[in-house]
């Protein structure tokens, strides 16, 4: 019921609707491709660079705006909390998974780029329900850490929108993890999206070798961060009626 709330509520009153779940993720991919593909030229693995882009916009874009939504969830349902006792956790929660119609859509836009430039379906797709349920793992116990610490501490409300900023130049977004110097590369990959964002290209484009090193380390860091985020969570959410 939070989640269906929650879209509702998030296209509500605006002039395209749910269109801007298509227009979103495409006109950021089309200036990206202009930016980084025809003027700075960035390379792309042999692939078309809309498409390598998009590879991975889709699962960034469903991290950052889940975190978006679930760290402020808390205290924009404070009423609900004060005046209902239920399982608090299902409150963030159900802002990280409310996002599964963009991923759909995406999905579908993706899948219809793929076709445009004859990428025939391959084995590897098979891990994309793997690396998107790796995702999810990860921006749950991410968005459950936010969430709670913004209860307490408001600045957050600040914080999320510059760290995501960072974040998004942290991780291979617009560029291929293979340009990192080896000898940085164990420390660029403790970032869990960017094991994430290596397996969804990987699964899609179907070429290069599996991304062992860091697919498993952001199956370790995501499966940590979510039992982190449960026990932080928690062990503080009997204050949060007090406090807001």
């Amino acid at each position: 019921m939070l989640m269906v709330r929650d879209i509702k509520l998030r296209y509500k009153q605006t002039l395209f609707g749910i269109a801007w779940v298509v227009l979103q993720p495409l006109l950021t991919a089309i200036l990206l491709t202009a930016l980084f593909g025809r003027v700075m030229q960035l390379p792309s693995e042999g692939h078309p660079y809309i498409l390598f882009a998009f590879c991975g916009l889709v699962p960034w874009m469903i991290f950052s705006q889940a975190l978006q939504r679930a760290n402020p969830s808390l205290i924009n349902d404070s009423r609900l909390i004060t005046k209902v006792y239920f399982p608090r956790i299902f409150i963030p929660l159900s802002a990280t998974f409310g996002v599964v119609i963009d991923l759909l859509i995406a999905l579908g836009m993706l899948i219809a780029l793929l076709g445009y430039f004859h990428y025939s379906p391959s084995l590897n797709q098979f891990f994309l329900p793997i690396c998107i349920a790796l995702l999810f793992i990860f921006s749950s116990g991410i968005n459950l850490i936010f969430s709670s610490l913004s209860v307490y501490y408001r600045d957050f409300k600040h914080i999320v929108p510059f760290l995501l900023q960072l974040w998004m130049y942290a991780s291979p977004l617009v560029y291929s993890a293979k340009v990192i110097p080896e000898q940085f590369r164990a420390l660029y990959c403790l970032n869990p999206m960017v094991g994430i964002i290596d397996i969804f290209r990987w699964a899609c484009l179907g070429q290069g070798p599996f991304p062992l090193y860091s697919f498993w380390l952001s199956m370790i860091t995501s499966a940590l961060l979510l039992v982190i985020g449960t026990i932080v969570f928690r062990k503080i959410e009997h204050h949060f009626a007090d406090i807001i």
